[in-house]
């Protein structure tokens, strides 16, 4: 007798630790989703082997590459552009002073940042330009007029690593009117 209450408690006992451990189920380890890396933009390196031209000549017929000698000033965007391996192009129609100046370089030493709070004294805006995978991005509009000279349209973005700016003439009277050359600009 002392035999079966013996069994039968170590029976209790074993079905009351396997009662309290749960059901047993497979654990699988869940994987976070690794965010996919953005490749870096490869600046341009030919100012006619880009899509600018195409693209301006969609906006203002019989554009062409203007072949420019630059000589940028010391402390310039233009010398931050050209003396960090980046690349100045101009396209239009240079007799009529129509056109677009795009310019590109890699961002790896922070030059974009260190011009944000310049740009914001100037009267530049935030923007998010859309469907354009730009990180940062700062537009200015000033239209001609009595007391303004020249028509200015820029847009500075950080690009997938790189700083791109673009600067239109007289045609680009809004953000909207430029982004096909935005989108030509980052391809």
């Amino acid at each position: 007798m002392y035999r079966k209450t013996n069994l039968a408690a170590i029976s209790v006992l074993l079905l009351a630790l396997l009662a309290g451990c749960g059901t047993a189920t497979k654990s699988v380890p869940t994987q976070s989703a690794t965010p996919t890396p953005t490749a870096a933009m490869v600046i341009p390196t030919d100012c006619e082997k880009t899509g600018m031209l195409s693209a301006l000549n969609a906006i203002v017929p019989d554009s062409l590459y203007i072949k420019t000698t630059w000589q940028p000033a010391a402390g310039t965007e233009l010398a931050d552009f050209l003396n960090n391996g980046g690349v100045a192009c101009s396209y239009g129609l240079q007799s009529q002073e129509i056109g677009i100046t795009t310019l590109w370089v890699s961002d790896a030493k922070g030059l974009y940042e260190n011009r944000v709070a310049g740009w914001l004294a100037e009267g530049y805006k935030k923007i998010d330009i859309p469907d354009l995978d730009e990180s940062d991005a700062y537009f200015q509009i000033k239209k001609q007029s009595p007391t303004q000279e020249f028509h200015i349209w820029r847009v500075n973005m950080k690009y997938h690593g790189a700083w791109i700016q673009l600067s239109c003439t007289a045609f680009a009277q809004d953000l909207a009117t430029g982004y096909p050359l935005l989108k030509a600009a980052t391809i």
